[in-house]
């Protein structure tokens, strides 16, 4: 006979002796806390609090972190300062007087930022040579692009002051402007003032239009600045004395012709030096700084002593300079010589 009852129904026998059903079976866990979703729901709520609790925690951990000035250290980038124009990493200045820092990155100076038509660089060359002839009558000083460039950039009656051109040279040697015979300010062919301005390359670095400042002023650099379509120039000749300047004479072009010199014309950083010397209304293109004697022959022991090479045989000589509480050190990083 059949089973009248599913056989997975619980049966029992009561006191008369028959069978009788007892309830549908135990149910299963998913069964019993899915009829309403309850196990779902209270699952992803959970995992939602505690998602939502953590974010939270985090949220509230950046912003106590990150609140208040910032007092961490300004990132300290090296630049490269050539007898001109050569630069390296670098950052952007704010200006103005009271906290000229730095802030961002300054371009580097490479040959599609310098703007040179090379078409021109022909034209500009025979310009520089014609300029300084009686300084290099073999015409065997090196004139790299940048230098050429930044000499450019001059009003041209400036331009041929601080090359140390004469009016009614001769073809002749000419004497150098500390009166030492030779073919250059302050030397002869290529231990001149002229030649080493083109081979020098000085760097250091930099954190900030002030700090810029105050590193040309420990190594004693006078800082000459252009104004613009006037054919005149602002001088400071003592960076501890800034607020000293003066409109600069042609004496004093031709003394600065015969000192080792660079130019910085990046806007960041001409923005950043202005700012800091109160000249930020000056819509000057670039700055020039210029390096006493006793640098410069220091420079040249350094140069001479570093592989014993001669100065005709050296076609560059890159200096690394660390100036710390007002004094500066400057030891010869690299040098290539002529091919």
């Amino acid at each position: 006979m059949t089973d009248p009852f599913p056989s997975n129904h619980n049966l029992h026998q009561d006191s008369q002796g028959g069978t009788c059903l007892e309830g549908p079976p135990e149910e299963s866990f998913d069964e019993k806390y899915n009829k309403r979703l309850e196990f779902p729901i209270s699952l992803v709520s959970s995992v939602f609090i505690h998602v939502f609790i953590g974010t939270l925690l985090v949220v509230l951990l950046v912003y106590v972190m990150g609140g208040g000035s910032d007092q961490s250290s300004m990132k300290v980038s090296l630049v490269s300062l050539q007898g001109l124009d050569n630069f390296g990493d670098g950052a952007v200045g704010k200006g103005g007087k009271d906290n000229p820092e730095i802030n961002g990155d300054w371009s580097p100076v490479t040959d599609e930022t310098t703007n040179l038509d090379p078409t021109k660089l022909p034209e500009i060359k025979e310009d520089i040579r014609k300029t300084i002839k009686y300084l290099d009558p073999t015409g065997n000083l090196p004139l790299s692009p940048s230098n050429l460039l930044e000499y450019q950039k001059l009003e041209k009656s400036i331009r041929d002051k601080l090359l140390g051109a004469r009016q009614g040279a001769g073809p002749g040697p000419g004497s150098g402007n500390d009166n030492t015979p030779g073919t250059g300010p302050g030397g002869k062919g290529a231990d001149s003032t002229l030649a080493r301005n083109m081979r020098w390359v000085l760097r250091f670095k930099v954190e900030s239009g002030r700090n810029y400042l105050e590193q040309l002023k420990a190594m004693g650099a006078e800082i000459l600045i252009e104004i613009p379509d006037t054919k005149k120039c602002t001088l400071i000749a003592d960076l501890s004395k800034q607020d000293d300047r003066k409109e600069a004479t042609d004496d004093d072009l031709k003394r600065l012709a015969g000192k080792v010199k660079f130019s910085d014309s990046r806007p960041q950083a001409v923005k950043a030096v202005l700012g800091t010397l109160g000249l930020e209304k000056v819509d000057a293109k670039s700055f020039w700084a210029f390096f006493p004697k006793e640098l410069e022959n220091d420079l040249a022991k350094k140069e001479l002593s570093y592989r014993n090479r001669r100065s005709e045989d050296i076609e560059e000589t890159i200096f690394s300079v660390v100036v710390k509480d007002g004094k500066y050190e400057i030891k010869v990083e690299e040098q290539k010589i002529k091919k």
